[in-house]
């Protein structure tokens, strides 16, 4: 098949969803099919030769309409003989650029979008669930329609996880035009590249995400400031970094809690890898790829019982979840993990099975095949 992959994130852009569209473009390719790339970035001069599928990039930065007009008609050009297009993001520039011309999408849903600007420009408070069942305003109806509208013609849906596809049901997507198709990564936890680093001194919780409010880094915080002794490692930037950085100096622990900022997916393994707990204390959850990450390294998992986290984490088997906002259970599973070695042998153990058996990279890329021949083939 000639394929054309979409996507508002990509290589160097940091994050499991970021690492989605290379990784499995390149196993596409492997595969036999033409592949090639439309993404945005930051920087239009980078060297994407190493890729066994072409790229072309389109700046981030431009003003936004005249930036959806290049990428739509960029879209169209690159869209023009493809048997289908795998859409991860700019999806109503891709509608704009296919739709006319019949040529089959399928879109991947990792969240919902309309809540997230939602929550980032302050017109909701509210959790994700909340937000669904919400009265709202214009704008935020506004919102709502453009998040949806691509989905509507779509051929087909992918969601990476049930819960996920719950919510997508709601915005009046078709069930039988919908596919859960789980995220994965690379076994890494055998023989990573240089080696394992030294293991950090003093027990060290790890987090990874965005710094952003439903990541729940405060609770974290607070969290470490009352467990003596240990250090939270704080992995990725966003527009809380500044209050949290002060938070921790407010709690007298900022000697403990270090902020790596953003790293290259090598190194924030690294980090996982020095660390005895990951947690994720998150409020909404997809499908959290950096869970896998941890599974991946064999570090146990403390995490949120939110959005899909519960179809990754089992409790007492793959990890330990705790009640979404209950700084007393976080604390009593991040302590338990750390003075109960055996136990985060086995749940890292458990994790790592798990992940091989049902989370492979494998089983990902052959239903994604699957779907994008499904869709090729339709009248």
């Amino acid at each position: 098949m000639k394929l054309l992959l979409v996507s508002g994130i990509f290589p160097p852009d940091p994050g499991g969803p970021a690492g989605y569209i290379p990784r499995i473009a390149a196993e596409l390719s492997r595969r036999g099919h033409a592949v090639r790339v439309v993404c945005l970035s930051d920087r239009l001069d980078h060297d994407d030769s190493g890729y066994p599928f072409q790229v072309r990039r389109i700046a981030r930065r431009a003003f936004v309409p005249a930036r959806m007009a290049r990428t739509a008609a960029v879209i169209r050009d690159w869209a023009r003989d493809a048997d289908a297009v795998l859409v991860n993001g700019l999806a109503l520039e891709a509608l704009l650029a296919t739709g006319r011309r019949g040529v089959p999408r399928v879109h991947k849903v990792v969240g919902d979008l309309a809540w997230e600007r939602a929550r980032n420009r302050g017109w909701f408070g509210g959790t994700l669930d909340e937000y669904q069942a919400a009265k709202k305003p214009r704008r935020l109806r506004l919102l709502d329609w453009m998040r949806a509208l691509p989905l509507h013609s779509a051929a087909r849906v992918i969601v990476p996880s049930a819960y996920l596809g719950g919510i997508v049901r709601g915005w009046k997507v078709p069930a039988e035009r919908m596919a859960l198709v789980y995220n994965a990564v690379e076994d890494a936890a055998a023989g990573a590249a240089g080696g394992d680093p030294p293991r950090a001194p003093a027990p060290t919780v790890v987090t990874v995400c965005r710094l952003v409010p439903w990541k729940g880094v405060e609770g974290l915080i607070r969290v470490v400031a009352s467990l003596p002794g240990v250090e939270l490692v704080v992995v990725g930037d966003g527009p809380l970094r500044g209050a949290l950085e002060a938070l921790a100096e407010e709690r007298g622990v900022a000697g403990r809690v270090r902020f790596t900022g953003t790293l290259p997916a090598r190194e924030v393994r690294r980090e996982l890898r020095r660390a005895d707990v990951f947690v994720l204390n998150s409020s909404y959850e997809g499908l959290p790829h950096v869970v896998l990450e941890a599974m991946a390294e064999r570090v146990p998992v403390v995490a949120t019982a939110a959005g899909g986290t519960g179809e990754l984490v089992r409790d007492g088997e793959t990890g330990l979840l705790v009640p979404v906002g209950d700084d007393d259970a976080l604390r009593g599973a991040i302590r338990r993990l750390l003075d109960d070695a055996p136990l985060r042998e086995a749940l890292a153990a458990g994790a790592l099975a798990r992940m091989r058996d049902e989370f492979s990279l494998a089983a990902m890329v052959e239903t994604t095949e699957r779907i994008l021949r499904e869709a090729a083939a339709r009248p």
